[in-house]
């Protein structure tokens, strides 16, 4: 029997092609609800998510097993914007940053322009050594300064000089010069073309791991928040026991958990050192939802705006503007360090409403029927300077050991839905006739 930890949209995902398969397994979730990121929420008449999500790939045929789920999907043009703060107030700006310089005023065009096209020719095929390099050498100051250093300063729970250049090669297509100054001055590109559109269920984004739960047959255990992970009686098992005392036995393991959270349930020295190698944001998601006939002021048209300013957020997503089914709410997302990291839930709601009223786009607070704050950790797994060599051992002496690591927080890849797909396939395929095997 496979025991898989974790049953966010990885490990449901995992289950369900074991029972295509006929391979005996249990999902163990920690949580009341399985979905992980991708699970919907609800405060009263309020159905909001975890941030924004959408179904999209550049790889022909990643979504087809979501597509073969018996669920109702919108396809949705992407309007995304950046909330720019500069002469004259608050600007809405073109998403990708790079995409939408025609939108800043025109002496903060040229630096942006002037700024990356000299960092392009003084650099060219350039090797960085982290993100921030990356940013201040290879997008040139302008770029830098008005967005993307104080973005990924807000963002990261770690500093930009720590973060692997992994993150902007697995997450980030940067433009050739001849595309900067066609958005600055000519005509605007579409971005990346395959983020241009994308799919979301009608009934909300937790639909998905819900139409997947449904077809386990029984083998999702929901609330089985694992303690720890010792070997059975049984030669090569392993007994996996929660928070309650239950346990189970399994002869292999498949980990969707977050990395650290395993390193920990198993309490071995070695492994225990590096644990300090994983790095990630924990996040406060903050709903506020609008009383019946009020609307937003600013952005009311976008699936999501991104904040590089003052605002205790660096994102904004609009929960009615994926589905029509959802009353207007806003669900605001702040990385939960320093002055976020001291406030209590309540403090954390009232701080969103007065932003939001700061930029614009809550006319007033009286207009909001709901301000709820939820904390949820692991969000994002960071792809740190030196994380993929310790991942890398970390990995083979689990594997040796019967554990195997899968997913976004599993095996600490930075991945978008399409990315979890193809690598439950992958393991399907390529890894799971060795784990058998053992």
């Amino acid at each position: 029997m496979i025991a898989i930890l974790g049953g966010g949209l990885c490990g449901l995902q995992l289950a369900r092609r074991l029972v295509e398969l006929g391979i005996a397994h249990a999902v163990l979730e920690g949580n009341a609800e399985a979905g992980g990121l991708c699970r919907s929420m609800r405060s009263g008449d309020y159905s909001w998510d975890l941030g924004p999500h959408g179904l999209y790939s550049k790889r022909p045929g990643a979504l087809a097993c979501c597509e073969a789920l018996p669920l109702r999907f919108g396809r949705l043009k992407r309007n995304v914007r950046i909330c720019h703060h500069g002469p004259g107030g608050i600007r809405e700006v073109g998403y990708p940053f790079e995409n939408g310089l025609a939108d800043l005023p025109f002496l903060q065009r040229i630096e942006c322009v002037a700024g990356y096209c000299r960092a392009a020719g003084a650099a060219p095929g350039r090797a960085f050594a982290n993100v921030q390099e990356w940013i201040e050498a290879g997008l040139g100051p302008g770029i830098a300064r008005h967005f993307m250093l104080p973005y990924n300063r807000k963002i990261w729970d770690c500093p930009l000089d720590r973060i692997s250049m992994d993150l902007v090669s697995e997450k980030i297509d940067p433009e050739p010069r001849w595309t900067i100054v066609r958005n600055a001055f000519f005509t605007r590109g579409v971005g990346r073309a395959y983020q241009a559109n994308f799919l979301y269920p009608e009934d909300g984004i937790g639909a998905l791991p819900q139409a997947i739960a449904a077809s386990l047959r029984g083998s999702l255990r929901t609330g089985f928040r694992v303690r720890r992970l010792e070997p059975a009686p049984r030669s090569g098992a392993w007994r996996i026991v929660a928070e309650s005392g239950e346990s189970v036995e399994a002869d292999r393991v498949v980990s969707a958990m977050p990395l650290p959270e395993l390193l920990r349930a198993l309490g071995e020295p070695s492994l225990l050192a590096r644990r300090g190698s994983f790095l990630a944001n924990h996040t406060w998601f903050v709903v506020v939802g609008l009383k019946p006939g009020r609307d937003f002021a600013r952005f009311r048209d976008c699936q999501w705006v991104f904040f590089a300013g003052p605002e205790i957020f660096y994102r904004v997503s609009f929960a009615h503007n994926f589905t029509p089914k959802r009353p207007a709410a806003a669900v605001a997302e702040i990385t939960c360090k320093g002055e976020a990291a001291a406030l209590r839930p309540e403090e954390v709601a009232s701080r969103v409403v007065g932003d939001m009223q700061a930029s614009g786009m809550l006319r007033r607070e009286d207009d909001a029927a709901l301000a709820r704050a939820h904390l949820e950790r692991y969000t994002y797994p960071i792809q740190s300077v030196g994380m993929r060599a310790a991942r890398d051992e970390v990995e083979e002496a689990l594997r040796l050991r019967g554990i195997h690591l899968l997913g976004r927080s599993g095996r600490w890849d930075y991945l978008n839905m399409d990315g979890i797909f193809m690598a439950v396939e992958e393991f399907v395929k390529a890894r799971l006739p060795a784990v058998l095997a053992r």
